[in-house]
C-alpha cells in the first residue's frame, strides 16, 4: 500500500519542551555537538533531569505556545488552494496505484506489441516511473531523519525517567527509615514515662501546684502530665516549705534506678 506524500506546504510540527532543551543545548556548545550520539545523549538525559523547574518551565511555556501557533497554522492551510492542490495529488497517485490484476493486463499489453525485446525489460524507466521514485526517496529521506530524531528523543527521555525512577526510590527510602526513627523515638519516650510513673506513682503534689492553665489539678502523676508533674518537682525543689517532697520524689528515682525499674536514667 502507497504512504502518503509529504506535504511540503504544511506548516511544521512543533518540537516538544525536551527537544527545545536539547537544540539550544548543542547551540550553545560546540563540544556537545561533536560529541558522540550516545555520550551526547547521557550527558543531555542528566541535564535535563536536574533542570530546575523553573528553568523547564520555560521549554514546556514555549513548546505549548508553538502547538498553540501550529493548530492555529493547520487550520489556516487546510482552508488554502494549496492544501486542495495537495489533496487532488494524493488522490491521483491512489488512483494510478496498481490494482489487482494490474499486472496481468500490463502483460497482455506488452504482448500485443510484438514480441519481447531487451528494451521492453526497461519500461519503467518512464517519465512517470522516474518522477514517482524520486517522490518515494524524498519519502524515505523525511522518515529516516523523523527515526533518527525519535530515536534520539526516546533514549534521552528513558535516561530521565531512569533518574526519576531511582530517585523516587532514595526519596521512600529516606522518608521509611525517617518514619521508623520517629516511631522508635515515640516507642522510647512512652516507655520512659511508664517507668516514671511507676517510680513516682505514690509521691503526691499538694493541690494548686500545676499551671493555672490547666483544666484540672493532678494530684498524682499519670502518662499525660510527665511533663508537668516533673516541672513542678523541679519548681519545689527550690523551696525550703516542700523540701521533705522533693526527698522522696529524688530517692523514689534513685531506688528505681537501683532495681533498674527505670531503665532510662542513671545515677
Amino acid at each position: 500500500m502507497r504512504s502518503v506524500p509529504h506535504d511540503k506546504n504544511a506548516p511544521r510540527r512543533p518540537p516538544t519542551a525536551f527537544m527545545l532543551f536539547v537544540k539550544d543545548r548543542r547551540a550553545a556548545s560546540e563540544h556537545l555537538a561533536s560529541l558522540p550520539f550516545g555520550e551526547r545523549n547521557r550527558l543531555l538525559g542528566n541535564e535535563w533531569s536536574v533542570l530546575p523547574e523553573d528553568k523547564r518551565a520555560e521549554y514546556v511555556k514555549q513548546s505549548a505556545e508553538q502547538r498553540s501557533a501550529y493548530k492555529k497554522q493547520m487550520t489556516e492551510y487546510k482552508a488554502s488552494d494549496a492544501y486542495k492542490t495537495w489533496l487532488n495529488t494524493v488522490a491521483k497517485n491512489a488512483e494510478n496505484e496498481p490494482r489487482a490484476g494490474g499486472k496481468g493486463r500490463k502483460r497482455r499489453e506488452i504482448q500485443s506489441e510484438g514480441p519481447a525485446t531487451p528494451d521492453c525489460k526497461i519500461s519503467i524507466f518512464t517519465h512517470e516511473f522516474l518522477e514517482y521514485n524520486k517522490l518515494r526517496e524524498v519519502i524515505l529521506r523525511q522518515l529516516k531523519k523523523q527515526a533518527v530524531q525519535l530515536e534520539e528523543e526516546t533514549a534521552l527521555l528513558s535516561k530521565h525517567v531512569d533518574n526519576l525512577v531511582n530517585a523516587e526510590h532514595r526519596t521512600k527510602q529516606q522518608i521509611d527509615t525517617l518514619k521508623k526513627s520517629v516511631h522508635d523515638e515515640e516507642q522510647l519516650l512512652q516507655t520512659f514515662y511508664k517507668e516514671l510513673v511507676a517510680s513516682l506513682h505514690e509521691i503526691a503534689l499538694p493541690y494548686g501546684t500545676f499551671p493555672e492553665s490547666s483544666t484540672k489539678s493532678f494530684e498524682h502523676i499519670t502518662e499525660t502530665s510527665v511533663h508537668a508533674f516533673v516541672s513542678q518537682l523541679e519548681n519545689l525543689s527550690h523551696s525550703e516549705t516542700h523540701s521533705e517532697l522533693v526527698a522522696v520524689a529524688i530517692q523514689s528515682i534513685r531506688s528505681a534506678i537501683t532495681k533498674k525499674t527505670l531503665k532510662l536514667l542513671t545515677l
